[in-house]
């Protein structure tokens, strides 16, 4: 199967060298949002959408991958992948057709990774891939009860937005999410599941990484970040391993944290704790350089998934 992975990279990369230009030339490119820091303005005209591209090439392959061995959870990693990644791409469409970093309000995209997150509910709860009520907190089983439904779309659309929020800096969503699906993959192994799903995602990060470290060439755009996210949360409710899946996201949660405790901290007391909110863009702010900033942020990842290893073996 590894042999398949390297033939995934020799598409990958000359895809990517090939949409960049074909971007630019249709004018699909980023628009720099107002609120964000300033130094950042130098971004806008790059060309993005990047995500359409390993999402098509995370697809094909591990369709190809079927031909040599089952997945059991293959279906609803698919669905997940469409479905979200086809909210962000219609935010991205928007943003494109409107020519500026407004497409999708939030409640209109909170809106679809609800009714998404529903049709993968009834989808895996049919299919008999999730229990009815309860989740494993390793030896612990917790019976949810109704709440059950709740919990599988808050979590699922959480991840979600926490991938989407730490999509800011260059390099910062591609490289963490590279590493929580390298990550993703021994744990699954260790675990007894055989699926190649997120070896096949790692592979078409790695080209797509590529062309997005600093200074990026590319960026993926809502459609990849939503995309990204909703398929390491639906893995991890799939698996059963929810500690490990939040320690592989370390990053991504605690982007998504720093903004709650930002909202909260000044509807409640009319001060902010941060800067600026998600995170990264506090340390920016602070004087860290972009680069400094993100290769940290992949460091402190990177140590999740070791927490997330051990916790499997053990």
């Amino acid at each position: 199967m590894f042999w398949l992975l390297l033939v995934e990279l020799c598409f990958t990369m000359p895809a990517y060298a090939f949409f960049i230009k074909f971007f630019k030339k249709r004018n699909i490119v980023q628009y720099v949002r107002h609120e964000g820091p300033q130094l950042h303005n130098y971004k806008e005209g790059t060309p993005t959408a990047g995500g359409v591209i390993f999402i098509i090439m995370f697809l094909l392959f591990y369709s190809i991958s079927l031909f040599f061995g089952p997945s059991k959870f293959y279906l609803e990693l698919i669905l997940t992948v469409i479905l979200f990644g086809g909210i962000g791409f219609l935010d991205d469409y928007l943003s494109y057709k409107n020519r500026n970093s407004e497409g999708l309000d939030a409640k209109q995209k909170l809106l679809l990774q609800i009714g998404a997150s529903l049709m993968l509910y009834f989808l895996a709860l049919n299919r008999g891939h999730i229990p009815p009520n309860n989740i494993e907190l390793y030896n612990l089983t917790i019976n949810l009860s109704w709440f059950y439904p709740i919990f599988f779309v808050l979590l699922l659309t959480g991840f979600s937005n926490a991938t989407n929020l730490t999509d800011g800096l260059d390099g910062l969503a591609g490289g963490t999410a590279l590493i929580t699906a390298a990550g993703a993959q021994i744990v699954l192994w260790l675990s007894g599941i055989y699926d190649y799903s997120m070896m096949f995602l790692a592979g078409a990060l790695l080209g797509f990484l590529w062309f997005n470290i600093k200074p990026a060439s590319i960026f993926m755009g809502d459609t990849g970040a939503l995309a990204l996210g909703g398929v390491f949360g639906m893995l991890a409710l799939l698996s059963g391993q929810l500690i490990p899946f939040i320690l592989l996201s370390t990053v991504f949660l605690m982007e998504l944290l720093s903004v709650v405790i930002q909202v909260s901290s000044y509807k409640i007391t009319g001060k902010r704790l941060f800067k600026m909110s998600p995170i990264h863009h506090h340390f920016e702010l602070l004087g860290w350089t972009e680069t400094t900033v993100v290769v940290r942020f992949w460091l402190i990842n990177s140590v999740g998934v070791v927490f997330a290893i051990v916790s499997v073996i053990i």
